[in-house]
């Protein structure tokens, strides 16, 4: 069994969101060498813009809070409540780090376990093409070519799965039709593709 995943798999496990139990149990499947997961290059670095930008935004929203603190402490009635304040900011600072350290760890584990599917110029002309013909994001037509680029290589006697939350755009129905003619089934979450793969 070939099982893809792309960049919200990633981000599930590593910022604990609702279905990392799910995404997790998948994950050891591979380490255990019961299913063979394949995962484009390009997945493993969109996610640290993610979570850099997310961390981007918090440190812009420090600025912001310790800005007004440091109005209000000039208040005497306001001393009281802006001292309860004054540990939030660096309590994103400690969320910030802990999202890359989990993202860092996850990608880790990924290396170690899932077949990489590299960007090449075939594959690039063909997600530029996909991205007019299914409305893809260039992030997103990147994925889904590298996914056909290498299901086209694989037998289709072995079922194949693809797992993304991301159904709004994958689950599209000509994608949908186009996985099916290389023998490979669209999952629309983590907790449905761990259950059909019998891993919770």
């Amino acid at each position: 069994m070939t099982v893809f995943i792309e960049s919200n798999y990633v981000l599930e496990i590593a910022l604990g969101q609702e279905q990392s139990a799910a995404a997790d149990a998948i994950l050891r499947l591979a380490e255990q060498s019961t299913l063979d997961l394949v995962i484009p290059a390009f997945a493993l670095s969109e996610p640290f813009a993610t979570v850099t930008h997310r961390g981007r935004a918090r440190r812009h929203l420090m600025n912001q809070l310790n800005a007004q603190l440091n109005e209000l402490a000039r208040s005497y009635p306001h001393q009281e409540d802006v001292s309860r304040l004054r540990p939030i900011p660096a309590l994103l600072a400690q969320i910030e780090k802990r999202e890359m350290d989990l993202l860092t760890s996850t990608v880790g584990r990924l290396l170690r376990v899932a077949r990489r599917v590299e960007l090449d110029t075939l594959m690039f002309e063909r997600a530029m093409r996909d991205q007019d013909r299914f409305g893809l994001s260039p992030q997103d037509a990147i994925i889904y070519a590298a996914v056909i680029s290498e299901l086209s290589r694989l037998s289709r006697d072995t079922p194949h799965s693809f797992i993304s939350k991301n159904w709004k755009d994958f689950g599209d129905p000509g994608i949908r039709a186009e996985l099916s003619t290389y023998g490979c089934q669209f999952i629309e979450s983590f907790t449905e593709g761990a259950r059909l793969l019998g891993a919770e």
